[in-house]
């Protein structure tokens, strides 16, 4: 349950508990998506940075190694400490709390740059996320956040997966935040006076075969073992998974093995260093001799 089901959390992504299982063996597979994250950001010796839902520590420990002073925070305890080992093990100086991405608890304009790889998209308030980031963002500071696309073999197990559980359980949620949407985001963003642009980008799942990836997931990701119990009891888990197995072969891009493409966007949200600057370049350009 790798996409889509990333890090969730007492603060508004979920009820899941992600201390169970070990998350952090699916974490190693959105390393790229950080890595794109932190060289889009390009954050420089001495800046502050903030990684919201960091989870394992992924985003926030490029940073720290690139010469950011790198705070992570995150609303799994387990997580935290799997982050700070991390750290330790690589000699990075990075500071990892337990936290709320809806009340970052930071001051106004702390922040030269805001990561998140997969980890606010699950706000439950996603204005309130996006208007924090931005309240944390100093003047001419930069948010990333890597977004999921709603599509592809990934996407469609986890929505049989969630489906089910739904089903299972009664409770049906409303429709999710369009983060895919660089509009709908743009919207937010605008309303707390910053901008947005877009990058693409996709990761490959790998895996011995379908049923390797889909046992691996069943074994140690916490939305598996915390949903599986709900389909157990309701006596839907073999449908269910016979169902996200049929998705993840028909979906397989390797005939000898397990692969298959996730595509996202990185959300580039940008917070104007000023209203005078704002103003200033839009002014027409005087050309070179004439008088400003």
């Amino acid at each position: 349950m790798t996409q889509q089901a990333t890090r969730g959390g007492s603060s508004g992504r979920g009820t899941i508990d992600w201390g169970i299982g070990e998350y952090e063996r699916f974490a190693t597979d959105l390393e790229p998506a950080a890595l794109q994250v932190v060289e889009l950001a390009q954050v420089t010796a001495g800046e502050r940075v903030l990684d919201v839902a960091c989870g394992t520590g992924n985003a926030a420990l490029l940073a720290a190694g690139a010469g950011g002073v790198v705070n992570g925070l995150d609303a799994a305890p387990r997580l935290i400490e799997v982050a700070r080992t991390r750290a330790a093990a690589a000699g990075l100086d990075a500071s990892f709390a337990v936290g709320d991405l809806h009340d970052l608890g930071f001051e106004n304009e702390t922040f030269d740059v805001v990561l998140s790889v997969f980890g606010v998209i699950f706000a439950a308030d996603p204005e309130r996320a996006v208007a924090e980031i931005i309240r944390v963002l100093r003047p001419g500071g930069r948010a990333l956040l890597s977004v999921w696309v709603p599509a592809g073999a990934i996407n469609a197990m986890v929505g049989a997966f969630m489906g089910a559980v739904a089903a299972a359980t009664g409770l049906k949620g409303g429709p999710r935040f369009a983060w895919d949407d660089p509009q709908a985001v743009g919207e937010v963003a605008a309303r707390h006076g910053a901008d947005v642009d877009v990058v693409e980008g996709a990761i490959e799942f790998v895996a011995e075969s379908p049923e390797a990836y889909l046992a691996a997931n069943e074994a140690h990701h916490p939305m598996s073992i915390a949903g599986g119990a709900v389909l157990q009891q309701a006596g839907t888990a073999a449908a269910t998974r016979e169902q996200a197995l049929r998705i993840l072969r028909d979906g397989n891009e390797d005939s000898h093995g397990f692969r298959v493409t996730s595509n996202y966007l990185v959300l580039q949200i940008r917070r104007p260093a000023s209203v005078k600057e704002d103003f200033d370049r839009a002014l027409p350009k005087a050309s070179l001799g004439e008088e400003r």
